[in-house]
């Protein structure tokens, strides 16, 4: 396969099963335009960062956001920046390791969005701001940069799968989900089966029959149905209608050059991807579901992250998470509090083991 074809399947991959999906960056100069045209510089470097990062020289980060969009929902007013995330992946990319890592972070995920200034889940973050708002939060949550963000739609993820001809995919239970226009329903039996595009969102958006984990699960294994069927795709006479679907449906604050770099070294065959879910426990606060993170895994994600990035091993009290439940036993949906207050409340506090973090990386 030509290399720079299947860089651009694999990236576009990636962003693919932030379910929906489509980035990514190609080396031949045709593509400049659209990846010019989906460029937004709305963001600027983390302020954990010391310095810019550049991928041609740093380790970085990119946050992958899908978001529940649809041209039924902008008829209803609804604009790309005041839609939900129905799914979030935090990739990290180390060079020195040839590396990238996905780590799923549940919608429903109970985490500070500091837009807002209170506990909420995680999926109503980017309607609270964009995707700076949704780079906040998961700063806030595991205490690390995120230099990056690519942003995606239902659209291209259902027209990317069908421009490969589908997917195949072990479907784990019978389906049966309304389509995304809410217009009639996708139904598929359990087994190996090929996906259309419209089957595969459905089963990637799936939430009725197992957990926020369970559909994580789903997400990162259709990363490796994708690159199983990008790796078989010799043809480049789809990358004109692929490239129409990345400009049309996507937007990021990676330049053409920024792509082009991470293309170049991560598109070789010995690349190692590494799958990580944030565990947690079911939990309902006055009637509504939340996805609550159990903090031991919170600061060995946060420590799988800084070690990828080259950053120092962080201490569990420079969590939030960890301040707030050491204070007040548990995080609290949806009331205000004051992050500067809750550091002079707790760094006044005496030292006490009240959260444990024992765990192990991997």
């Amino acid at each position: 396969m030509n290399k720079y074809f299947k860089a651009l399947l694999i990236l576009l991959s990636l962003s693919l099963i932030v379910v929906p999906a489509a980035y990514a960056g190609y080396l031949y100069w045709t593509t400049k335009d659209a990846i010019n045209g989906s460029y937004a510089k709305n963001t600027d470097k983390s302020d954990l960062r010391k310095n810019d990062v550049d991928p041609s020289m740093n380790h970085v980060s990119i946050l992958f956001l899908g978001i529940d969009d649809s041209e039924s929902r902008r008829k209803n007013g609804q604009s790309a920046d005041k839609a939900r995330t129905d799914a979030m992946i935090l990739a990290t990319f180390n060079r020195d390791d040839k590396q990238i890592r996905l780590i799923s972070i549940p919608r429903d995920t109970l985490s500070y969005i500091p837009a807002v200034s209170y506990y909420d889940k995680i999926t109503h973050a980017h309607a609270e701001g964009g995707p700076k708002s949704s780079m906040n939060a998961v700063e806030q949550l595991f205490n690390v940069p995120v230099d990056y963000y690519a942003r995606v739609n239902m659209q291209a993820f259902v027209d990317i799968v069908d421009e490969l001809d589908g997917i195949e995919f072990d479907v784990p239970f019978d389906i049966d989900e309304p389509t995304k226009n809410d217009h009639g329903r996708i139904k598929v039996k359990q087994g190996h089966q090929l996906l259309n595009g419209d089957q595969a969102l459905a089963l990637a958006r799936s939430r009725h029959i197992d957990t926020d984990l369970g559909r994580g699960k789903r997400q990162m294994q259709m990363i490796e149905a994708i690159i199983k069927k990008a790796e078989r795709t010799d043809s480049l006479s789809k990358l004109d209608e692929l490239i129409n679907i990345v400009g049309d449906n996507a937007k990021h604050n990676l330049t053409f050059t920024n792509i082009t770099s991470l293309a170049s070294l991560y598109s070789s065959n010995d690349v190692t991807f590494k799958q990580t879910q944030l565990k947690g426990t079911d939990d309902m606060y006055n009637g509504v579901y939340y996805y609550n993170p159990e903090f031991t895994d919170v600061y060995r994600i946060s420590n799988l992250i800084r070690k990828d990035l080259g950053l120092a091993k962080g201490r569990q009290e420079y969590l939030l998470d960890y301040k707030v439940i050491s204070l007040y036993g548990s995080l609290i949906p949806l009331e205000k509090i004051d992050v500067d207050a809750i550091n002079k409340e707790f760094n006044s506090k005496p030292a006490e083991d009240s959260v444990s973090t024992e765990s192990t990386q991997t």
